[in-house]
């Protein structure tokens, strides 16, 4: 690993060297701090990912349209052609015949069984071909393009594929969930879940674990509809230490806050604090977009909470990671820019310390370990040392750190203690890009933890 110097922050010329985000984001730039002109293969590649997904407007239409070819190729639903046994009302058939056909047909559906992915099918068999039930997850994951939406799938500890694991949604509360993103465990093993559907918006509830691993539908804990018109195409998830939740929403570069459960007003929007209030910006919204203050963000993706009670935002078009107080509204300052060697910052991950944050970087591509007591930066793995061309998700346990590649579609692992790459994926064959990956088990959130020692 090689190790970078903190850099000064140099505000003389940051805000005249920030880019003004469009509103929809699906249109990817490269103009950043340190970068223009035409798009390198990895830039491609991500816009060509995020281009295949409109956040769920006309779902049915792109991926069964004229976007069908450009999703299978891209490995959308791995879902193969179905052979119907069904025999018309005037079809004859001898008992052998019958007999042959549904062989036949057993077989094919058994085929098509162990394709599928999504809240339609259990694909229970993984890499190594062992057949686990969901109730053995430890981790669940998100991807990126899944037509059939409404799926968190879970991974066993041996990085096998074991089946969505998310109950239906009723049509009374919108329906299944659309471009499921970020999650976030809400008490012991409930979970929060953003459908990113630029339709509607949601930050869906779900309940503990049944007895065959699924998690059953709750409630709608926020909505663009019901509560937040900044609530759009959300990306990210984070919890203070309050039980507040914070949302990063890609389509207005914003990040809005609710009340948290167990509240007396779970999921209501928390008001514009004093500081920030006379930009006019509606309720829920405590970080505002460039176009409506200089200190806001241009092209938003991850956020963390960290022991600190502090907010860490990536900007992906201004290539930094930005500290808010959560509180105020207010910019504190810049953890990472460009001179650290960012361009593209994805997502942010707190260890258990509460000050060790691990960022991935779809730009360089790179993930970095970040000291945020101390400003120390280190590059923790880049593509020579196992850095995935397009990283996405972070996850961590005790030992190792566990990268998306969505490239690849793939989940990479390291060794936290020295960085050291597994020879070999963790998961591999993804139906779809990761997006996020969370433990089945929550661990202590970084914001409830007080720092104590240096890694």
């Amino acid at each position: 690993m090689k190790e970078r110097n903190s850099a000064t922050f140099i505000s003389a010329h940051f805000f005249s060297a920030v880019k003004v985000a469009t509103l929809c984001t699906m249109a990817w730039t490269t103009s950043t701090l340190v970068s223009c002109g035409p798009m390198n293969e990895i830039d491609q590649q991500y816009a060509a990912d995020e281009a295949k997904y409109d956040g769920g407007k006309n779902d049915q239409d792109k991926h069964h349209g004229k976007h069908k070819d450009k999703h299978d190729e891209q490995g959308g639903d791995a879902t193969s052609p179905t052979t119907s046994g069904a025999t018309t009302s005037g079809e004859t058939t001898t008992k052998d015949d019958k007999s042959d056909k549904s062989s036949a047909d057993k077989t094919s559906a058994d085929k098509t069984s162990a394709d599928k992915t999504g809240s339609d099918a259990d694909n229970r068999k993984g890499a190594h071909g062992h057949d686990q039930p969901k109730t053995a997850a430890k981790w669940y994951i998100t991807m990126h393009g899944e037509p059939g939406g409404n799926t968190v799938h879970a991974l066993s500890g041996e990085g096998e594929m074991l089946g969505n694991i998310l109950e239906a949604v009723p049509e009374s509360a919108g329906g299944n969930a659309k471009g499921v993103r970020g999650m976030l465990h809400t008490g012991e093993h409930g979970l929060m879940v953003v459908s990113a559907s630029m339709e509607n918006t949601r930050l869906l509830r779900y309940g503990a674990p049944t007895s065959d691993g699924e998690l059953p539908f709750l409630s709608v804990f926020a909505s663009k509809e019901l509560s937040d018109p900044n609530l759009v195409h959300s990306y990210a998830l984070a919890v203070g230490a309050n039980g507040t939740i914070y949302a990063s929403n890609q389509d207005t570069n914003t990040v809005t806050a609710y009340e948290g459960i167990g509240t007396l007003h779970p999921g209501q929007p928390v008001p514009v604090p004093a500081e920030i209030v006379g930009l006019g910006i509606p309720a829920g919204t405590i970080v505002p977009r460039a176009q409506v203050s200089p200190q806001g963000i241009t092209e938003i993706r991850g956020i963390a909470i960290g022991a600190d009670n502090l907010l860490y935002v990536c900007d992906r078009g201004a290539s930094q990671v930005v500290v808010f107080d959560p509180k105020t509204g207010l910019r504190k300052s810049v953890l990472a820019d460009a001179t650290n060697g960012l361009k593209h910052p994805i997502q942010l991950l707190f260890a258990p310390d509460g000050f060790t944050l691990y960022l991935t970087d779809n730009g360089v591509p790179a993930i970095f370990r970040i000291n945020v007591k101390t400003g120390n930066i280190i590059l923790f793995a880049n593509t020579a040392t196992g850095c995935p061309a397009l990283p996405s998700s972070l996850a961590m346990d005790n030992e190792h750190l566990y990268v998306g590649d969505r490239k690849k579609k793939q989940i990479i692992r390291f060794k936290i203690a020295n960085g050291e790459c597994d020879k070999k994926p963790f998961a591999e064959s993804l139906p779809d890009a990761p997006e996020f990956m969370i433990p089945s088990t929550p661990m202590p959130p970084a914001s409830k933890l007080q720092p104590s020692s240096t890694p």
